[in-house]
């Protein structure tokens, strides 16, 4: 009844971690179709409510299959709180593909990190000229230099303020991955605990190991790139302030009025009227080829080194994985 561990039999489709390419193999399809429909209507049979843990692991296997992720982990948690011992390696180890594919949906439709820290150093770099700039024209009485490195700041220190957004949303993102894979592996060490006849288990884990330790070099280049934003932030807006004091209010560019609000730090994630992520709308972000480019070089492994998903047509007990039931 368990997804087995190797790729489909004739998919011809390489699977290294599934984050690679942002999209899963699909798991193996049951030799046995759901119900046709009614003649009377358009619309598909549907499937009695599971009822015991059996139909609980079958229902979640069947949802891990069709990609509906979160309703997966709902039934196929259901299956394994029942603790029916013959059923929870089996239940562990497609939990652990679960909750690994849940984190690479939400890497998929999130910020993406190459891009938000290449943008972050550009902005950094901006602000660091703009802040020179500023202390050079500071140390002069040159009105024109003082406007314009005024009007200078302030364009850095808005591309600043956005950078700092995007990396935070990104950083949230990373960590909202970074719990699922956590337990993915969890999931899959458990499943292996259980039955340490299942290789392809530990191999899994192993797998998404890898994933969460190139995850975590890139939260740490980001937070290192957050921090160093908002020191920049902090001494650009000195500078800010100064060239304001020294402008007097006729020659002041139009909009300066406003520059303090524009330099008040944006509102918690977790306030009220927070910006929903690209998730929340149903819409997929589509990766460009450099940005798949560098998801393959962060996070490649060994060319024979696979996260599998899944062969095998036939019914089977929970404890014969290559045959998956639902």
């Amino acid at each position: 009844m368990k997804i087995m561990p190797t790729l489909p039999r004739g998919s011809g489709r390489p699977f290294l971690v599934a984050l690679l390419a942002l999209c899963l193999a699909s798991p193996a399809h049951s030799a046995h179709a759901a119900p046709a429909a009614p003649a009377t209507t358009n619309a598909p049979a549907k499937l009695p409510e599971p009822e015991t843990p059996r139909d609980f692991f079958n229902a979640g296997t069947r949802l891990l299959k069709d990609g509906k992720f979160k309703e997966a982990e709902r039934m196929l948690d259901s299956a394994l709180v029942a603790q029916v011992e013959s059923l929870q390696p089996a239940t562990l180890y497609n939990l652990g593909h679960v909750r690994f594919q849940m984190g690479v949906e939400d890497l998929k439709k999130g910020p993406q990190p190459k891009q938000t820290a290449a943008a972050a150093s550009s902005a950094l770099q901006g602000a660091t000229s703009a802040s020179r700039t500023a202390a050079e024209a500071l140390a002069t009485t040159d009105m024109q230099r003082l406007v314009g490195a005024y009007m200078n700041g302030r364009g850095a220190r808005r591309e600043l303020n956005s950078a700092i957004k995007a990396i935070r949303k990104a950083l949230e993102t990373c960590g909202n991955v970074l719990s699922k894979w956590q337990r993915a592996s969890s999931d899959f060490k458990s499943a292996f605990e259980l039955n340490p006849k299942d290789q392809e288990a530990r191999h899994n884990a192993d797998v998404v190991d890898r994933s969460i330790a190139a995850l975590i070099d890139s939260i740490r280049e980001m937070e290192s790139l957050s921090n160093a934003m908002g020191d920049k932030k902090q001494d650009l807006g000195e500078k800010m302030k100064q060239l304001k004091g020294r402008i007097p209010e006729e020659d002041m560019p139009p909009g300066a009025a406003g520059d303090e609000e524009e330099q008040e730090e944006p509102p918690p994630e977790g306030d009220k009227g927070k910006e929903e992520g690209p998730a929340k709308d149903g819409k997929e972000m589509t990766l460009s080829p450099e940005q798949a480019g560098w998801l393959l070089d962060s996070f490649k492994l060994d060319k024979d080194r696979k996260l599998p998903m899944g062969d095998g047509t036939n019914e089977a007990e929970p404890d014969k994985k290559n045959r998956p039931t639902w």
